[in-house]
């Protein structure tokens, strides 16, 4: 078959790079579309990021422009995106699909760090099949957007338009089996553990993050949050001078000191982290060029604590066998159904609260929760990641890429070859 990739974007490589390399050793012809002129802070692709696949053929296609030309061109039978059928509509493309179709392209949409569990269902009616990473993910998405999916009629088979193989994301976990070359890659020494520091993204445009946490005097800071309303956030800046956030580092050094462990921050350009980050880590990336393997993959492996802020990290060191502490800060969505419930609420035994596999703990209360608590305090136990990883990952093998294939070349049996 031929199978072209949207790889318009250097974060996509991230969860389609397994995926592509599966397609390459299958023997099929393999399309890489690339957007020369990607905008998006951070995200634009080098050659370099191409050269992992040599034997793939890429391509041009400048964002917004019209995709089916291109793909009736190269003769490809499926296309593959993350989140397939938003990207689509933001390209504004969505038109496009059924001539996609129509012209024998198969769509299909392959699942980012738990994304699609709050997709459109109207997906459904544009793409073939929408890959879950747990059965759990995609019938919490069912009861999310229930009478959503009741409209799309009796016409829209949810079962056959759906299928759960894992994280291809994930599957670059077996990329890095030589912890000491990432170690060293990282200037990281042979044995001193490594406590894993994800920052927050300070870019996102959600209040809290702006006021309490964000730049600008402190006084100014908590006026203006007396004048929108939320008093509690002005006594928490003048509680802490504004300094919440360094004050939330320094105590994380503080545990790192106390068990002889490395303090390594990941960040990214485009997290517009303030200064301090650096300062206080003793091991700053904010290089996140890697894609295949990528650069926070490589760190997982080597990491002993990893320590984030509810974000899609808690799925990559569940997936390592890496303990995590998920710090809860206020989220930058409105409170929804389910799925909301189940990502952001953090009651016990949901993803981002799971004795045994991640341990979460309110901003407020994070620095006092450190005190007094070693590595020890933090590791993974075999059963409850073994829930854990049925639950929400589906599968903790690092294979899902040839079950998508496997879904793909099924569709695929009788058409024609490239």
């Amino acid at each position: 078959m031929k199978i072209a990739f949207l790889a318009s974007r250097k974060g996509y490589f991230k969860v389609m790079g397994s995926l592509i390399q599966a397609a390459v050793d299958r023997g099929h012809a393999v399309v890489l579309v690339r957007d020369p002129k990607q905008r998006k802070k951070g995200e634009a692709t080098t050659e370099d990021d191409f050269k992992h696949w040599p034997a793939a053929r890429v391509i041009d296609h400048e964002w917004g422009s019209p995709l089916l030309p291109s793909l009736k061109e190269e003769r490809a039978e499926a296309l593959i995106a993350p989140s397939l059928h938003t990207l689509l509509k933001a390209m504004n493309l969505e038109g496009e699909a059924q001539e996609m179709r129509e012209a024998g392209i198969r769509l299909y949409s392959v699942d980012y760090a738990f994304e699609t569990v709050t997709s459109d269902p109207e997906g459904y009616r544009v793409v073939d099949v929408t890959f879950y990473q747990s059965d759990f993910q995609r019938r919490l998405h069912w009861q999310e957007r229930k009478a959503d999916f009741a409209n799309l009629g009796p016409g829209i088979d949810l079962e056959a338009r759906s299928a759960v193989c894992g994280s291809t994301m994930l599957d670059q976990f077996a990329l890095v089996t030589d912890r000491a070359a990432g170690r060293r890659r990282y200037g990281l020494p042979p044995d001193r553990p490594v406590v894993l520091f994800m920052s927050l993204k300070m870019a996102v445009p959600e209040p809290w993050r702006q006021l309490v946490w964000g730049r600008g005097w402190w006084r100014w800071r908590a006026a203006r949050a007396r004048r929108q309303d939320r008093p509690a956030w002005a006594d928490e800046i003048k509680s802490q001078k504004g300094q919440g956030y360094p004050l939330l580092v320094e105590s994380i050094r503080r545990f790192c000191r106390q068990n002889d462990a490395l303090l390594v921050v990941k960040s990214r350009t485009k997290n517009a982290d303030p200064p301090f980050l650096a300062r206080l880590a003793d091991v700053f990336v904010e290089n996140d060029e890697g894609v295949f393997p990528y650069n926070s993959m490589e760190l997982m492996a080597v990491a002993d604590l990893c320590v984030h802020f509810q974000s899609g990290a808690v799925l990559e060191a569940a997936f390592c066998d890496v303990p995590s502490l998920s710090i809860k800060v206020p989220p930058p969505y409105e409170p929804g159904g389910p799925a909301y419930h189940e990502i952001w609420d953090a009651d016990p035994g949901s993803l981002q609260n799971f004795e045994g596999v991640v341990w979460c703990v309110d901003v407020g209360r994070a620095a006092e929760f450190l005190r007094g608590k070693t590595l020890g305090n933090f590791q993974v136990n075999k059963e409850a990641r073994r829930v854990y990883a049925e639950k929400y990952l589906g599968f903790d093998d690092t294979h899902s890429s040839q079950r998508v294939l496997d879904v793909i070349e099924h569709h695929g049996v009788g058409r024609r070859s490239p």
